[in-house]
């Protein structure tokens, strides 16, 4: 089982510490070590050979950052020192808390199906009385829209998206499993992207006190039997918090009637919606090994206190830090990235892609 990846949106630099602070953390389940077998502390690193059959719970999740470049600029790029960090840090921390505004009066939080005439699909529609909403399609699993309690879009969907299966629908948040890229047997990144998913109609106890969310559930069908044998269930959680963050948690359980354990590797592949691509930095990366996926996936170190993107970039940083922060400086706009057991993140910028 694995937990999930928290998505801060932050308006400016100057919030970031405040909201860093306030954001909302899910807890792992609490096991007793006395009552887990000892092969979960054995788990293989990420691009080594292991082999075809492996106890469920070992596997190799990553997050996948996917940057849609936009048309190229000069590349400018400034770091804030630590003495005006502390001075945003000294400030923010005097303030009051805020109550909430007039306009919220009467408001609440909805959650509601809606099927698109023009591709036929269904998909929820998830409101946030502060003003933030996702839109999630049974689709994939999909998230496609997520904006801020501001209404500013804060994901990429190519306006010449697909929504016609089986091909996956371009942008947002896609769910990969049973594998990431071709680390496995199966299609490119899976097939739970695109399959039809179903409305979970008894998920186990929430992992957030949001009331605005949605559960679903993916099973396996005859036609996935045959490339890749395994009974399974995939949970996923898709929340808004009242700060506006969005939420991600998936379960995977093995349903084997023999209970066979099974390998696999799982991803969230999400497009950020950024200005122009070389105005963009991801910081937390420092210092980490990871695998060049443009150099036959050869080991090296990161050098710089940032990932910038001044060419294709398609790397696996290895076990990442629990927050990771990229930073947009044309739009004045902060992601923070919070994770739990997804150890490695995969920023990603291919040569050419379309903006639309």
């Amino acid at each position: 089982e694995f937990n999930f990846i928290t998505i801060s949106d932050l308006p400016s630099i100057e919030s970031f510490y405040l909201s860093s602070q306030a954001s909302t953390v899910c807890e792992p389940e609490r096991r007793d070590p006395s009552h887990e077998p000892a092969w979960l502390d054995s788990t293989p690193p990420i691009n080594k050979k292991v082999p075809p059959i492996i106890p469920l719970p070992l596997f190799q999740p990553q997050c996948s950052l996917h940057f849609p470049p936009r048309s190229p600029g000069p590349n400018r790029h400034f770091l804030l020192g630590d003495h005006g960090r502390g001075v945003r840090r000294r400030a923010i921390q005097r303030l009051p808390p805020r109550a909430d505004p007039p306009w919220m009066a009467g408001r609440a939080s909805s959650v509601e199906r809606v099927k698109e005439r023009a591709t036929g699909l269904d998909k929820f529609v998830l409101r946030e009385a502060r003003g933030s909403s996702a839109e999630v399609y049974l689709y994939g699993g999909q998230v496609t829209s997520w904006k801020n309690n501001s209404g500013e879009q804060q994901l990429f969907l190519s306006k010449k998206a697909s929504f016609k299966p089986p091909k996956a629908i371009r942008g947002g948040i896609q769910i990969c499993f049973p594998q990431l890229g071709n680390h496995g047997v199966v299609e490119q990144h899976g097939f739970a992207r695109n399959r039809l998913w179903s409305v979970d109609e008894s998920p186990p106890l929430p992992d957030t006190t949001s009331d605005c969310h949605i559960d679903l559930i993916l099973k396996q069908s005859e036609e996935d039997m045959k490339t890749w044998p395994h009974s399974y269930e995939l949970r996923l959680q898709v929340a808004l918090s009242p700060r506006g963050d969005l939420i991600l948690t998936s379960r995977i359980k093995n349903k084997n009637a023999d209970g066979k354990p099974f390998q696999f590797t799982f991803a969230y592949h999400t497009y950020f919606s950024v200005s122009d691509i070389s105005e963009v930095r991801v910081e937390g990366l420092d210092t980490l090994d990871y695998h060049d996926n443009l150099q036959s996936k050869i080991r090296c170190t990161e050098q710089g206190d940032a990932v910038v993107f001044e060419s294709e970039v398609d790397r696996i940083y290895l076990s990442a830090p629990p927050k990771i922060v990229t930073i947009d400086h044309e739009k004045k706009r902060t992601f923070v990235l919070r994770k739990k057991e997804l150890p490695d993140v995969v920023p990603i910028c291919p040569p050419e892609f379309d903006p639309a």
